[in-house]
């Protein structure tokens, strides 16, 4: 008999109902299948698919990026200066005028290394350059086996090694965030996942891209996330493997020699580190597992970690003392020589920079202003972890109400975090600043212990809320909305304050809104153990703050390629002699630089003493040119005359017939006609839509005498 109308016959029925019970049982067998990929460790810890996963997948992508020769460097910033038409060799974006400190000195500077033959002293500054210590250059020198970035340079074409100076260290900042996290989080690896591409496009990142910004971040999430392995793990090899992590990259971060960035990272290790020896909690990440909490046991497992930290500073002191002569002539320096913070100098406006990540996203348009005085300086993080300090003053209460202990390490973040805060805005304590060293920092570098701490508090918040989950609770409500009207009153304050002063970060952008959406969504997901789409929404904002601060770029742009640095080198050929470039613009210092041919222009770390005695022999100008500066120079009448219209440059007048050029001076370049009495023009080549004049400097003819 047939169904009733509008009724399913029972065969039809029944196979539907098979099929939907079939896509749940495969639904549910995925489910069980990924639940058993993530499985942490009998200790907690994350299993050896989680741990190599993320890692893997950043090694192959380093892989074709090096093998392409991409990098983001804005070296391609000189090609609308000596060729016309589009630039053949930029992919995506647009070269940044503000990264000079990549593409005019250190791109120049090891372009020029490359040149030479990567001399330990480069010998383009009479008297030469020690190139172990200055602009982080490739040498053939023992140091370089703990710049993993530098060593392509030992065995791959230019292109090829700079793409790998150019990624390696940002990869090794994902890949150590990643590890912490998966420490912290070792079911949630996309989560971590993303969270480590997300702290990698922050925009303090992208602005000030170098290596020495990123291997401090990077060791600070290395050493926690070996804390944490040392105490929970047995197993030797495991240990003993961090160990020789945290000793590697204390090294490679040391080398680095800039202060203000590995201050701010050692703080932040030395406070998470104390609150994971003292806490209990932390430890117990996930359900069932017990662990010894007494002091004595976490110090004794804590031990090794120590033995290789301190064989990294042992490596470190070699390095320092075989350098010694360089180092101390740095510290001489007029600027920045010994440089120190006072307590309490940052105003309104810097407080309002440090939150104002949501609106950067056009920070390369205005030039940083007014956030700060260029785009680098105006950078900040996405500092949606201290937002989460409301969560975490919750949680601290309540393990106190039922006596479970005190989570030592969420007090551990908020102390490092008062104390920044307190460095910033209290004045008055020079002396114990000075003593604990925070003083070698400054209130805008000092964002990356901010950012670092940040990350540090997601990922503790999002734990917590693991492990609430488990026990059938959840997050409060409270501190949720909270916490989330704190990071919305953060974007208010911000936009407002920009609005009033008419500024384009918010008057013409389109995603600063979004980007505040946004980043109130993440502040109100990871406090609500919503963690996924709390990094989710974390890595977004990252990607439309900065994606574009830096291009894709297929190699780099070298100017010997050009025919005004081929005409300077058979110059140099036919009559060897050192090199002055001339003009108002880069241009003359930029092609001599790369050129790696002997002269006077160029950037100086240490000034080197042999080149001032036969500039300045007098010492009369001394506090113009000891200093860490770009040195350029202007035609002129007379001696050396040097002025600095900043505090990082020194320009100089040449005059071809002073007693300076006549002695040590042979060939000019300069971007305009220079008419003086001891120049013979030798070339005038037309490179693009610039006009390069070559001169070598002839004798100076004294009239007879009547």
């Amino acid at each position: 008999m047939n169904s009733a109308v509008g009724e399913k016959p029972v065969e039809a029925a029944t196979g539907d109902q098979e099929q939907v019970a079939g896509r749940r049982r495969r639904r549910r067998s995925v489910v069980a299948r990924w639940r058993a990929a993530v499985a942490p460790t009998q200790v907690g810890l994350p299993n050896w698919r989680v741990v190599v996963a993320f890692p893997a997948v950043l090694f192959i992508l380093l892989v074709v990026f090096v093998g392409l020769g991409i990098t983001g460097s804005s070296t391609g910033f000189l090609h609308q200066f000596f060729a016309t038409g589009a630039d053949s060799s930029l992919i995506a974006g647009e070269p940044e005028a503000i990264r000079s400190d990549e593409w005019s000195v250190q791109t120049a500077w090891t372009i020029s290394q490359v040149e030479q033959g990567l001399p330990v002293v480069n010998h383009t500054f009479p008297g030469g350059i020690d190139s172990t210590v200055q602009s982080d250059l490739p040498s053939w020198d023992w140091s370089m086996v703990f710049r993993p970035h530098l060593l392509g340079f030992w065995f791959l074409p230019l292109d090829n090694a700079m793409a790998l100076k150019w990624w390696l260290p940002g990869f090794a900042l994902m890949a150590a965030a990643y590890l912490a996290a998966v420490t912290f989080l070792p079911r949630r690896p996309v989560t971590a996942a993303a969270i480590a591409v997300g702290f990698f496009f922050a925009p303090f990142f992208q602005w000030w891209y170098l290596p020495v910004t990123f291997w401090p971040a990077s060791w600070a999430f290395a050493t926690i996330a070996a804390v944490v392995w040392l105490i929970k793990s047995r197993s030797r090899w495991q240990r003993w493997t961090w160990v020789g992590v945290v000793g590697y990259l204390t090294v490679t971060m040391g080398m680095g020699v800039y202060v203000p960035f590995i201050v701010p990272a050692v703080f932040v290790v030395l406070f998470a580190g104390v609150g994971l020896l003292l806490g209990r909690r932390p430890l117990a990440f996930e359900e069932g597992v017990r662990y010894d909490g007494s002091i004595r046991t976490r110090v004794r497992s804590l031990l090794p970690i120590l033995v290789g930290g301190a064989a990294g500073v042992a490596v470190l002191l070699v390095w320092i003392v075989t350098r010694w002569a360089t180092i101390q002539k740095f510290l001489d320096t007029v600027y920045p020589g010994q440089r120190f913070e006072h307590t309490g100098q940052t105003n309104k406006d810097g407080l309002i920079a440090l939150f104002a990540a949501p609106v950067t996203r056009n920070l390369g348009v205005v030039g940083g202003q007014p956030l700060g005085g260029n785009a680098s300086e105006a950078s900040t993080f996405f500092l949606i972890g201290l937002f989460l300090a409301v969560p975490a003053i919750w949680l601290i209460v309540r393990d106190r109400r039922a006596q479970r202990g005190t989570d030592w390490l969420l007090v551990a973040l908020l102390a490092v975090t008062a104390l920044f805060t307190l460095f910033l805005v209290v004045p008055g304590w020079d002396a114990i600043s000075h003593l604990i060293l925070l003083d070698r920092t400054t209130d805008g570098r000092l964002r990356m212990g901010f950012g670092l701490v940040s990350v540090v508090f997601a990922l503790v918040i999002a734990q917590r809320a693991d492990a609430i989950r488990r026990e059938k609770g959840r997050m409060p409500v409270i501190a949720t909305v909270l916490a989330g009207v704190l990071a919305a009153g953060s974007v208010a304050i911000v936009a407002v304050h920009l609005f009033h002063l008419g500024s384009p970060l918010v008057l013409q952008s389109w995603s600063w809104p979004v980007v505040g959406v946004l980043f109130v969504l993440s502040v109100v997901a990871y406090s609500s153990g919503w963690a996924l789409i709390g990094s989710v929404c974390f890595l977004a904002v990252s990607l439309i703050g900065s994606m574009g601060v830096n291009p894709l770029y297929r190699g780099v742009y070298d100017l010997n390629n050009t025919a005004v640095a081929k005409k300077m080198h058979a110059m140099q050929a036919a009559d060897p002699g050192s090199w002055v470039g001339v003009g108002d613009s880069r241009l003359p210092s930029a092609v001599l630089v790369q050129s790696g041919l002997p002269g006077y222009n160029g950037f100086q770390g240490a000034p080197p003493a042999e080149m001032w005695k036969q500039i300045d022999p007098s010492h009369t100008h001394e506090l113009n040119w000891n200093r860490l500066a770009n040195l350029s120079w202007v035609a002129g009448q007379g001696a050396p005359d040097p002025h600095n219209p900043a505090a990082d440059a020194i320009v100089m007048t040449f005059d071809s017939c002073y007693s300076f050029a006549q002695k040590h001076v042979r060939h000019v370049i300069s971007d305009a006609p220079v008419d003086q009495p001891c120049l013979a023009e030798q070339a005038t080549i037309r490179q693009g839509p610039t006009t390069f004049h070559l001169y070598s400097v002839t004798p100076l003819t004294v009239p007879a005498a009547p």
